[in-house]
């Protein structure tokens, strides 16, 4: 069927459906079966064998491999002992993809998961009820329901419209409005651009409300044809990829440099006493495990699994980041525009004060007369919008205190017609029959309203709306116009005019506690907060003086005064203002232009669809899950669910908690990697052997590498990150400061894995020397693991049963101190320690901490000094 081109009737009667019950459930999961659910594209499952195979691909794990087997090989045919080592290596190996492959499939999990709770909900009407789906259940049938600021869901034929009209760009390429009108038949050759009774996916709903029927879904939209959707969640990077990426290469480089090297030496060290062949297969073992060991092939695996981790930590925190590089943007955010209303604000409003033309009433503690119990009628009559917090909360107070119930409300004054609110006129007009004749009922800002008004002095309410306003008040003018007939298509240049004023409303909305710490926090962290409103100037600056926002070093300003200025200006004097006022959404713009001309990377919220280009502007566009309309959550950087400020500030603070976890995670792999070298280097030039074996060599690395690096790079950001300014992040992977601190502690546990080397080194047999080395390297790296955790001292670290490094440090430890204690580690080419050995290698271990700690303290005189 053409839908476009068939009525109403013949287009349910196609799709088996009634537009008063919608389809039952059990037609749904039938057609869900058939067509599939709506997306565009699926997104692969993740797959441990995947990631397991891809480990395996590993051009060092081919290498190793080879090298293992030729080694055995030898070891056969010279009848070596030692031909379980290559065997062991290998089985190394396969235990080390096996776990990192375990983390990327989590990664993989918590990226996929972010595509469930970022898709947008439909309302549905299934069974005769209303209720509101994943918009990806949605099948050919399905009865929607759609208002002003969602996102079509599926490509659907209109049923009941009332003012509707949509934005159709993603199709047409046209940014202006598309009207639409059920009760057209098309030919059956029309362009898209010209099917007013159809709406599509992707398409953004700009006015009025609608029903429809789903026609099409996933693939079969036209979006899907066009397959122009582009689903972000889990598919970029992060910036600092990229910088790990290269660092990674560089590091690489030196290290098989290190290794050829240390090759070269082993091949002229001991060829005379073994033969050219098998010293060259065990010289070429031992620096491909050396190689293995100590190059950092899981720094680009670091960023994967620490955001993906992370991500999965910060949506229990009610933040969703529906894109992944929005993650290190939004630590180095440097301004934050919020919106007031329910974002600074409880958003539970509640009436506190009304202006009769009269007299003042203080509604909480006043019984209210007609006269003021009409104004509350007429304003509730006047409610246009769903969900919003100012027109629900005047319904409350009408219902509260003119003893009238909410179904009694809805049929008072019944509505003809309407003129949607518009932010440039700043006000809201209802048609409605009062006594059987049509009144105007004009709801809006009282400076838009105050000198149209024919029974009362324009300066009596502007002086009334002042006092209120500084009161913190929200507040709503109120005026009626008796009409002649009901207007078929009302202007608001013809009915906006010589009004009847009738009261002021003022509804108080008060301030979040921790929204109060929040900018504080904001504060200290070098972040400026700005307040942008639709608010009143003088109720915008008394709430922000209240929340911190507006300091004696700031300044307020109103759209008016912004449009007299010219961007040049507003660029030049952007810096001494925290509170924006009436402004337009051309105004945010212009807002978020002016700070990032000076560098600043900027953050906004949004609620309402007029918001995208704003949050499509700023360098981090938040969408506030609560408030938001489905557009907004569909362009938005990343979704605050419970639309709280403080949840924002968290979120940097998550953010920068996130990258400084990477650099330190980074930190601990090439100081212990680099130590490693080191250690190996210089005991092979002084004894001219292989101071630890291969075996030894990857064991230690299965130990010390994963587990550790996890748990660093996952850890909750530590309160710290919220005292730098953003300036002070810079960006980079290495400052001078933590190369210094690479380079020495690589020096350090080198040194002093070389001293328990020498301290068990016998010239016979030198497997005491080697266990040596291998105890106190690995419990040296482990201990290193809690230096670096935390840029304050280990012993402000609390620990616990459910901490991750914590428990695997343990269970490490454990593996360790088993080998050198017992006949096991004999696989491994290790001895059975003696107390008094044991006790030094433990002491050497321990005096890492001691020795990270005086390099804290050293800091942090030499940065009291600076200051």
């Amino acid at each position: 069927m053409i839908w476009h081109s068939a009525d109403i009737k013949s287009v349910l009667s196609e799709l088996e459906v009634t537009a008063e019950n919608g389809l039952s459930n059990g037609t749904v999961d039938l057609r869900l079966k058939k067509y599939g659910k709506n997306i565009i594209r699926n997104i692969e499952k993740p797959s441990f064998k995947k990631h397991f195979l891809l480990q395996l691909r590993n051009k060092y794990v081919y290498i190793l491999s080879v090298i293992a087997v030729i080694s055995f090989v030898f070891s056969l045919v010279y009848q070596k002992a030692d031909y379980f080592s290559p065997l062991l290596i290998i089985l190394i190996v396969l235990l080390n993809s096996l776990i990192t492959a375990y983390q990327m499939l989590r990664s993989d999990i918590a990226l996929n998961s972010l595509r469930s709770v970022t898709n947008p909900i439909a309302t549905v009407i299934r069974d005769g009820i209303e209720k509101q789906v994943n918009s990806e259940e949605l099948v050919p049938g399905d009865i929607i329901l759609v208002k002003s600021g969602d996102c079509v869901p599926a490509d659907a034929r209109l049923i009941e419209t009332n003012n509707f009209s949509t934005n159709e760009f993603i199709l047409s390429g046209e940014d202006i409005p598309a009207n639409k009108k059920e009760s057209v038949i098309l030919e059956e050759i029309t362009d898209i651009s010209d099917r007013t009774n159809m709406i599509y996916s992707g398409c953004i709903a700009l006015h009025g409300t609608a029903k429809a029927v789903v026609v099409e879904t996933g693939l079969n939209t036209q979006i899907g044809h066009n397959s122009t959707l582009n689903q972000q969640s889990g598919s970029d990077k992060l910036p600092i990829s990229e910088r790990l990426d290269s660092t990674g290469k560089i590091i690489n480089i030196s290290i098989l440099i290190v290794c050829a090297i240390v090759f070269v030496l082993q091949v002229i060290f001991n060829f005379r006493n073994q033969g050219f062949a098998s010293t060259t297969a065990t010289a070429l073992l031992n620096s491909m495990c050396l190689a293995v060991s100590a190059i950092p092939e899981g720094l680009p695996a670091i960023s994967t699994i620490a955001v993906a981790l992370g991500i999965e930590r910060i949506i229990r925190d009610d933040i969703i980041i529906k894109k992944v590089s929005a993650l290190e943007v939004l630590g180095k955010t440097t301004v934050i525009c919020a919106d007031k209303t329910g974002i600074i604000t409880k958003n539970s409003m509640y009436l506190d004060k009304l202006y009769d033309g009269e007299n003042i009433i203080d509604v909480t503690d006043t019984k209210l007369d007609e006269k003021a119990m009409t104004i509350l009628r007429l304003a509730s009559s006047c409610s246009t919008l769903e969900n919003d917090a100012t027109e629900t909360s005047i319904k409350k107070a009408c219902v509260e205190h003119c003893d009238i119930t909410a179904e009694q409300l809805d049929n008072l004054y019944p509505r003809v017609e309407m003129i949607p609110f518009d932010s440039a006129r700043k006000t809201t007009t209802s048609i409605n029959l009062i006594g059987g004749k049509p009144y105007a009922i004009i709801k809006g800002a009282t400076e838009s309203l105050a000198d149209k008004f024919t029974n009362i002095d324009s300066e009596t309410v502007l002086k009334i709306n002042e006092q209120f306003a500084q009161d913190a008040l929200r507040v709503v003018c109120i005026a009626i116009k008796p009409l002649d007939a009901i207007p078929s298509n009302p202007s608001p240049d013809e009915i906006e005019k010589d009004l009847t004023f009738v009261g002021l409303i003022g509804l108080n909305d008060p301030l979040r506690v921790p929204t109060i710490d929040a900018i504080k926090m904001n504060d200290l962290a070098g972040i400026k907060t700005v307040m942008i409103t639709g608010d009143n100037l003088s109720t915008a600056k008394a709430v922000a003086r209240r929340a911190g926002i507006l300091k004696d070093n700031f300044e307020a300003i109103s759209g008016t005064e912004l449009a007299e200025m010219s961007d040049e200006e507003l660029k030049k004097n952007i810096e001494k203002y925290a509170v924006f006022a009436r402004v337009t959404p051309d105004d945010k713009l212009r807002i978020i232009s002016a700070f990032q001309s000076l560098g600043e990377v900027v953050t906004i919220t949004g609620d309402d669809f007029k918001d995208i280009q704003a949050l499509n502007n700023a360098d981090i566009g938040c969408a506030m899950g609560k408030l938001g309309t489905d557009v907004i959550r569909a362009n938005a950087d990343i979704i605050i669910k419970n639309s709280y400020f403080d949840s924002i500030v968290n979120a940097i603070k998550e953010s920068r908690g996130l990258f400084a976890n990477i650099q330190k995670s980074v930190l601990y792999l090439l100081s212990c990697n680099i130590a490693e070298i080191l250690f190996y280097l210089i005991s092979l030039i002084i004894y001219e052997k292989p101071p630890i074996s291969a075996v030894q060599l990857l064991w230690i690395n299965l130990l010390t590498d994963c587990a550790p690096v996890i748990a660093i790079a996952t850890a909750k950001a530590e309160d710290s990150v919220m005292t730098k300014h953003p300036s002070a992040l810079g960006g980079k992977l290495f400052e001078s400061s933590s190369l210094i601190d690479i380079t020495l502690q690589s020096i350090y546990i080198a040194m002093i894995t070389i001293f328990a080397f020498v301290i068990g080194y016998n010239s016979k047999d030198y497997s005491d020397a080697m266990t040596m080395a291998f105890s106190t390297l690995g419990l040296t790296e482990i201990l290193h693991a809690f230096n670096l955790r935390s840029k304050s001292s280990i012993f402000s670290q609390k620990l616990g049963i459910n901490d991750f490094l914590f428990i695997s440090s343990i269970l490490t430890i454990f593996i360790i101190l088993f080998l050198e204690l017992t006949p096991a580690g004999f696989v491994f080419g290790l001895t059975i320690l003696s107390t008094k050995n044991l006790l030094i290698s433990v002491l050497l271990s321990l005096s890492v901490i001691v020795f990270c700690e005086f390099l804290k303290i050293l800091k942090i005189i030499l940065n009291r000094k600076k200051i």
